[in-house]
């Protein structure tokens, strides 16, 4: 399966200037915090829709228990 035909091209566009960036060593301090606030508006999305998942220290134990 190829994931590159799903990808839209602008956001391509942004991942390819972020990693040159990064590569660069430039931050860019107001990309970085839009980029905070659009997680944290999309894990509240997510809280919303799916309520609060407390899931992990679970499956971590889960993983240690198996011999």
């Amino acid at each position: 399966m190829n994931t590159t035909e799903t990808i839209p091209e602008e956001v391509k566009t942004q991942l390819q200037q972020t990693l040159d960036d990064l590569v660069k060593g430039i931050r860019r301090p107001e990309k970085m915090k839009a980029a905070c606030e659009r997680m944290d508006r999309m894990r509240e999305e997510n809280r919303q829709l799916f309520g609060e998942q407390n899931i992990a220290v679970d499956l971590i134990r889960e993983t240690r228990d198996r011999p």
